[in-house]
């Protein structure tokens, strides 16, 4: 059996379950993050087969019944899509209501909800646009924040990733000043960080968790060239999976870690983690002994 990483010497302190997503419909996913022994798996409401409108009554019962038989829990992955922050009085007005469906389905499950500021399209002017739009996304989160209360259901925001050559659209939420302007203007609002959104364009991932490591409840961990959101393993792209790793430590910080990480299984990518981890804390034990 390839699940055999959950013996005590794979045991990564910061780490408090494990989440997986694979692009699967919402019960694949859970028979495969079973096989991984994962604490959690990814309910993709971007996949066509994962949205609101797909999931009966019937496929409901099947999924809690699957639920209190394989015992690992779900992560509503919103549709990232869905225009949060548009200029479109109209259209953001049927995106908080599309999204609401989402924490409907949710509830059902007893999921949190990530949602994302999504994009805007071909602004003339780009400074006051994304302004604009980032006060869309706020007054979007907080209608989110309190239809989340009603059902109690959490509600978490992810970051994407801050293009600067791919024109004409340009992602909401997405870099240090953002995350700050939304954050002091939501106090409760949890922060399921993607590392590999903010590598994109020159991001500073280390920098994000130390500022905000006590709004992060989660991260999403792959890599890439810091051009492309390509989801390569932990050490085939230009993130220091060590100096996050360090910053993770030195912050004292504790969550789930998510894996969306292609061409390589979910059991390796946590051998993966595990080794790098023994790399840090070798190292800093030689650092200590010199």
């Amino acid at each position: 059996m390839e699940n055999t990483w959950q013996d005590t010497k794979y045991n990564i302190p910061f780490a408090t379950g494990y989440a997986l997503q694979e692009y699967h419909s919402a019960e694949n996913g859970l028979i495969e993050a079973k096989k991984a022994n994962y604490t959690h798996w990814y309910i993709d409401g971007s996949l066509n087969e994962n949205l609101p409108q797909k999931w009966n009554h019937e496929r409901i019962i099947a999924m809690q019944s699957q639920l209190q038989q394989l015992r690992v829990k779900p992560i509503f992955h919103g549709n990232y899509k869905v225009p949060l922050a548009s200029d479109v009085e109209s259209l953001r007005k049927t995106a908080i209501e599309y999204v609401k469906k989402e924490i409907d389905l949710a509830y059902y499950f007893n999921s949190p909800v990530i949602i994302h500021g999504g994009a805007i399209v071909e602004p003339r002017l780009i400074n006051k646009a994304k302004k604009i739009a980032l006060d869309n996304y706020l007054d979007s989160i907080q209608v989110l924040v309190e239809y989340g209360k009603s059902k109690n259901i959490n509600i978490y925001l992810e970051n994407l990733s801050n293009y600067k050559h791919y024109k004409p659209f340009h992602y909401i939420f997405t870099h240090i000043d953002e995350f700050e302007y939304i954050f002091s203007r939501v106090p409760d609002i949890k922060f399921f960080m993607d590392i590999g959104h903010a590598n994109i364009c020159g991001g500073t991932p280390a920098e994000i968790i130390k500022r905000f490591h006590d709004r992060i409840v989660a991260m999403s961990f792959s890599n890439n060239d810091g051009i492309r959101d390509q989801h390569l393993r932990l050490r085939n792209g230009t993130i220091d999976y060590k100096q996050i790793i360090t910053t993770i430590l030195d912050c004292q910080w504790k969550g789930l870690i998510a894996f969306e990480t292609r061409g390589v299984s979910a059991v390796q990518s946590v051998y993966d983690l595990f080794n790098l981890y023994q790399e840090v804390i070798q190292n800093d034990n030689l650092l200590r002994a010199s």
